[in-house]
């Protein structure tokens, strides 16, 4: 009888399960400078527009990003009992979830995407871009959350190796298919913004076939479909009660970066060009955090799981100080090397005499980021999403965009009062989790304890 694959997670530990993971995001995170390299081809409108724009993927991205990862945390606490047939139905059920969230994310970015674009001060060639962009980028939302399905189960078995193969193979494709679009190849037209677009769906389609061949032939993972339909209701209730508080956070953040484009983009075209290139320049920052956090969730499940809690609050604070060492020497880089770095997008005096000062204040922004995603993904895992993402919420949008507007406009302060309201936001939300996660409720948040305090509740 063949054995059925066992999770390697805790073996590894952080280094060997955030190792493959950063070559993972630093390929994510290369994507978007890729694509905006070479819109910029095309013109600093174009890269403006689909800057402009990006918050609505990410939200989108978030929307499937986060329900996978809830689920998966609940499948990881699982795996610390031992019990892998409830392990492996609960990835079914968020499976299923993320699938038809994923239809109706697409959906709502080609339909809806452009609505949201035409509300916007922004141009009628900028917003031609953005409308050209959004028409087509909707599916390759789709095919990405279904790939984050077989991520989530790669790092629940603790083989992430194959994450980062499979963006390698994303990247190489998208290369391919942006000089294309760009420049045209053997008779093909050269396509542009839409070019650009359609070479992301493709790219996505051919990663999403071979981590799906690689999870089900060459790792052998078997999932119990029909036992996880008979359970559907059962296992999805601790799912969701992770995922839903969980994804408000991310989307009301992603809303946040489109307030501030919007802001942006009233006080000029310039500043929401610069505050484009700047933000996505320094989303490479993410990689090292992004890739820490994931490990520590991975790792901090089975610790809760095993209610070994001391080892999860040392794992924290292990994975804190790689994260802030890593992120702000990367940031600090950046800042220094500010002109060769714009200068691979534009060629424009303005934008490079305003793009030093603003990575310096984007660079001020990442250690309270950084501590952010590493305290909300170990938060997370717990399963204590609620309260940290409400208070989040509520910092965004009762202190932060009002800071930024502020600043920006009535005190004319322009992309400087977009960077400081930035930075005021971070540091305050990250200031939130850390409170929480000292205060060790979390303890009372996993799985086990939840079903057990629901059994009870039931017998009487």
């Amino acid at each position: 009888m063949r054995s059925e694959p066992k999770s390697r997670v805790l073996d590894k530990g952080l280094w060997g399960m955030s190792a493959p993971m950063l070559i993972d995001q630093a390929v994510i995170y290369t994507i978007p400078l890729l694509d905006m390299f070479f819109l910029s081809f095309v013109s600093d409108k174009a890269a403006a527009a689909v800057g402009a724009i990006t918050p609505l993927i990410f939200v989108a991205n978030a929307l499937l990003f986060i329900t996978a990862f809830a689920g998966a945390g609940v499948a990881s606490q699982r795996i610390g009992t031992n019990d892998y047939q409830n392990a492996n139905a609960t990835i079914v059920v968020y499976a299923c979830v993320v699938f038809v969230l994923g239809i109706v994310a697409a959906l709502a970015l080609i339909f809806g995407g452009p609505w949201v674009a035409s509300q916007m001060p922004l141009s009628d060639d900028v917003e031609q871009y953005a409308h050209e962009y959004l028409g087509i980028i909707g599916w390759l939302v789709m095919l990405w959350g279904c790939r984050t399905i077989y991520q989530t189960i790669f790092n629940i078995y603790g083989e992430p190796k194959w994450n980062s193969i499979s963006n390698i193979i994303f990247f190489v494709c998208n290369l391919i298919g942006n000089c294309v679009a760009i420049f045209g190849f053997m008779g093909i037209p050269p396509s542009g913004v839409k070019g650009v677009a359609l070479a992301g769906v493709i790219s996505a389609f051919i990663t999403f076939m071979f981590v799906m061949l690689v999870a089900h032939f060459r790792l052998r993972i078997r999932l119990p479909v029909k036992y996880a339909f008979s359970n559907f209701g059962r296992l999805l209730k601790p799912v969701g009660r992770i995922a839903a508080p969980s994804i408000l956070e991310p989307m009301s953040f992603q809303g946040n970066m489109m307030a501030l484009n919007w802001i942006a983009a009233q006080v000029s075209i310039l500043t929401l060009t610069v505050k484009v290139y700047a933000y996505n320049t320094f989303l490479f920052c993410l990689m090292i955090s992004i890739a820490l956090s994931m490990a520590t969730e991975a790792i901090i499940a089975q610790r809760v799981g095993r209610k070994e809690f001391d080892l999860a609050d040392l794992q924290l604070r292990q994975s804190l100080k790689v994260a802030f060492i890593g992120t702000s020497v990367l940031a600090l880089l950046w800042w220094l090397f500010n002109q060769q770095v714009l200068g691979l997008f534009s060629n424009d005096p303005e934008v490079l005499a305003l793009g030093a000062w603003v990575f310096f204040w984007a660079m001020l922004s990442e250690p309270g980021r950084t501590a952010n995603i590493v305290l909300g993904s170990a938060l997370r895992s717990t399963g204590d999403a609620t309260f940290t993402s409400l208070t989040s919420i509520a910092v965004i949008w009762l202190f932060s965009v009002p800071l930024a507007y502020v600043l920006a406009i009535p005190f004319e302060m322009g992309i400087y009062g977009l960077l400081i309201a930035a930075i005021a936001d971070e540091m305050v939300r990250a200031a939130i989790k850390w409170w929480r996660w000292k205060q060790r409720k979390w303890e009372l948040y996993g799985v086990a304890v939840w079903e057990a305090k629901q059994k009870k509740r039931l017998e009487s």
